[in-house]
C-alpha cells in the first residue's frame, strides 16, 4: 500500500509540474564532480620512538573522489532555481559532502542548505600550480604525518578555519558592485549538517546545551576585484562568530575567527598571500581559552600548459593551554601540466617541521614528494 500512495503521489507531482514547465520547463538534472589520485614518497623522515613518522609507509597512494548532481531552471520571471547535491565516491561516515538549494536574480543569490561560511565561500587560497591537489593551503591529499595538536592528526594548515563547517545555514551573495560583492551566512547550530526533517534525524538539534559544539553562528566576508590594465587584483576580508553551548572552566563562551587574502596576477605570475586567526578554537579539553592561526605567501608562474608554483604557510596552535603552542612550518614546489580543460597532471616537493612545545620527541621532520592528476566531470 506504500509503494501504491508513493507512486500516486509522485504521479500528481509529475503531472502538476507538466503544467508549469509550459512557463520553466522544470528543472534538468545534470552530472559533475572529480576524480583525484596521487602517489607519494616520504624521502626523509624523523622516526625515533614516539614520533608521529614512527613505523609509518615511505610509498602512499591516496585519492579523493566527489559526484555531484546538480540543476537548474529560470522561471519566466527571471528568477533562477537550482539545487546541488555532492556525494563522495568513496564509503564515507558523512556520505552526502554537502547539499543545498538556491534562488538567484540581479539582487543576488539566497542559499540554503548544508554548505561552508560566508568567508570561506570568498576566500582565496595560499597561491599554488596545483588543482587543489597539492599545497601548503588546505591541499585535498597530503602524506607527511606531522600531528599538530598532540592528539590531533593534522596533516596540513589551512587559512579557512571553519566554526559549523558543512552545517545547515542560509547565505545571502550580493551582485558585484564596482568590483565588490559580499557574502553573509547565519547557522543556528554546528549539528544541523545531514538533519532530516524532524527533530531525531542524524545530529539532531533540539539541544542547545551540547559539549563541544558551536550555536548561532554569524559569518560575513568582504571581496574587491579589479583588472588594472592587466594586473589583477583580488582582495578580500571575513570573519564568524559564534558561542560554545557548554564550556569549561576557566573558557569563554564565544570563538570567532577573521581571515584576509592579497592576490595580484601579471605577465602570467600570480603572487600573494592569505592568513587566519581563531580564537577559543575548541573546548573539549583545554581548560582556558586556546587560539590558533596560519599564514602564508606564494608565487606561481604560467606559460601555455604548464605552471610552477613555491609557497610556504605557518600554523601556530595552542593546545590544552596558551602556553602549549605546536607549530607547523610546510615549504612545497608544484607543478601542473593542463592536458585539456578539467584534466591535469600534478606533481609537488616539499618539507613539513612540526615542533610539539610539549614533547621534543614528537617533533617530526619530513621531506616528500607526490605525483598525481585531477579530472574533473
Amino acid at each position: 500500500m506504500k509503494k501504491i500512495l508513493l507512486g500516486s503521489t509522485a504521479m500528481v507531482a509529475a503531472a502538476s509540474l507538466t503544467s508549469v514547465a509550459h512557463a520553466a520547463q522544470g528543472i534538468q538534472l545534470g552530472l559533475g564532480g572529480y576524480y583525484q589520485g596521487a602517489a607519494g614518497l616520504i624521502l626523509s623522515q624523523d622516526d625515533d620512538t614516539g614520533e608521529p613518522g614512527n613505523h609509518t609507509r615511505n610509498v602512499v597512494f591516496r585519492q579523493d573522489v566527489e559526484v555531484h548532481f546538480k540543476g537548474e531552471t529560470t522561471l519566466d520571471n527571471g528568477l533562477t532555481v537550482g539545487a546541488r547535491i555532492e556525494m563522495e565516491g568513496q564509503q564515507s561516515d558523512d556520505q552526502i559532502d554537502e547539499v543545498w538549494a538556491y534562488f538567484k536574480g540581479g539582487w543576488g543569490q539566497v542559499r540554503f542548505g548544508d554548505d561552508d561560511e560566508a568567508y570561506e565561500q570568498l576566500g582565496y587560497l595560499i597561491p599554488s600550480a596545483s588543482n587543489g591537489l597539492f599545497g601548503v593551503d588546505s591541499p585535498h591529499i597530503e602524506f607527511a604525518n606531522s600531528k599538530v595538536g598532540g592528539a590531533s592528526a593534522l596533516q596540513t594548515n589551512t587559512t579557512v578555519m571553519k566554526l559549523t563547517g558543512d552545517a545547515t545555514k542560509i547565505l545571502y551573495f550580493s551582485p558585484t558592485f564596482a568590483g565588490f560583492n559580499f557574502a553573509v551566512s547565519f547557522a543556528p547550530d554546528r549539528r544541523g549538517e545531514d538533519t532530516y526533517s524532524y527533530w531525531s534525524g542524524p545530529g539532531g538539534t533540539t539541544s542547545s546545551q551540547d559539549t563541544g559544539q558551536i550555536q548561532n553562528v554569524f559569518a560575513a566576508a568582504l571581496n574587491f576585484t579589479h583588472d588594472f590594465n592587466g594586473t589583477k587584483l583580488v582582495a578580500g576580508v571575513g570573519a564568524g562568530e559564534g558561542q560554545w553551548e557548554n564550556t569549561l572552566g576557566g573558557q569563554d563562551d564565544t570563538s570567532w575567527t577573521v581571515r584576509g587574502h592579497l592576490i595580484v596576477s601579471f605577465s602570467g605570475f600570480t603572487i600573494g598571500g592569505a592568513g587566519s586567526y581563531q580564537a577559543n578554537y575548541r573546548n573539549t579539553t583545554a581548560t582556558d581559552d586556546v587560539d590558533k592561526w596560519v599564514a602564508g605567501g606564494g608565487v606561481t608562474y604560467n606559460w601555455d600548459a604548464w605552471t610552477v608554483g613555491l609557497a610556504y604557510s605557518h600554523g601556530s596552535y595552542e593546545f590544552a593551554s596558551e602556553d602549549n603552542v605546536d607549530t607547523l612550518d610546510i615549504v612545497e614546489f608544484t607543478g601542473r601540466y593542463d592536458l585539456a580543460p578539467g584534466i591535469d597532471l600534478e606533481a609537488m616537493a616539499g618539507y613539513h617541521q612540526y615542533i610539539n612545545d610539549a614533547n621534543s620527541d614528537g617533533d617530526d621532520h619530513t621531506w616528500e614528494m607526490g605525483v598525481g592528476f585531477n579530472i574533473g566531470f
